[in-house]
């Protein structure tokens, strides 16, 4: 065989391997491609006021910075919502207007007048980083210190403000803010109630688990602040 010939065919296989090569890095990138777009649909199901997002990674290389870097941010946000709603089902609160806390902390009520306020700022404070979080600035740039290339930044960014995802956070984000208006109202009219008591604490006492008041005047002073709970 002339060297040209061996030449010839040793080319032919130089060329024949670049193009399996090509081949199979393009179908493995597609792939790639392909699962991270699946976990993500999947992750858009879950329900971010009860469920977690830190699952195992589905990919590898730069598409896993990608999906670590999509479910980092909605686990870490997922348990910080979950940490500020607890607040509703926080047991001295919703006992905070009950007989039994009026006669265990009244007539001055200086335990749960601090609590109240020490709550609603910590509540406050905390919500609304998370409505801030929700803005489509912050998403796109929690991304930046993962990657400095371009396509998987896009490729986040695409896949983090896709159609579901942004339905979830415009859903999320009204829950904030109605769980927000709600539960300062509580905070107001609770520390309104307790007020009022402190201030009239010789004319009203506890009498078989309910407050009773000498006057009828003070009686419906009081189911008026009771009432603005259900504004």
């Amino acid at each position: 065989m002339s060297s040209r010939k061996k030449f010839f065919l040793v080319f032919c296989f130089i060329i024949l391997d670049m193009f399996l090569l090509i081949g199979y890095l393009v179908i493995r990138d597609a792939t790639m491609r392909n699962d991270l777009r699946k976990e993500i649909h999947e992750l858009s199901k879950l329900d971010i006021t009860r469920d977690r997002y830190n699952r195992k990674l589905k990919t590898k290389g730069d598409y896993a910075t990608v999906e670590k870097a999509i479910k980092e941010y909605l686990d870490d946000y997922a348990v910080s919502l979950q940490e500020v709603l607890k607040v509703i089902d926080d047991k001295e609160l919703t006992t905070i207007l009950s007989s039994d806390n009026y006669t265990k902390d009244g007539p001055e009520f200086t335990n749960s007048l601090k609590y109240l306020n020490t709550t609603k700022d910590q509540f406050n404070e905390d919500i609304n980083t998370l409505i801030l979080n929700l803005e489509e600035d912050n998403i796109k740039n929690y991304i930046n210190d993962k990657t400095n290339d371009p396509y998987y930044r896009n490729l986040y960014i695409e896949l983090m403000l896709d159609e579901d995802m942004k339905g979830n956070f415009s859903e999320t984000k009204r829950l904030l803010e109605n769980t927000k208006k709600d539960v300062n109202n509580i905070f107001s009219v609770s520390t309104e109630v307790l007020n009022f008591l402190s201030l009239n604490k010789g004319n009203w006492q506890v009498e078989e688990g309910q407050i009773k008041f000498q006057t009828q005047d003070l009686y419906n002073q009081y189911n008026t602040l009771i009432s603005k709970l259900h504004q």
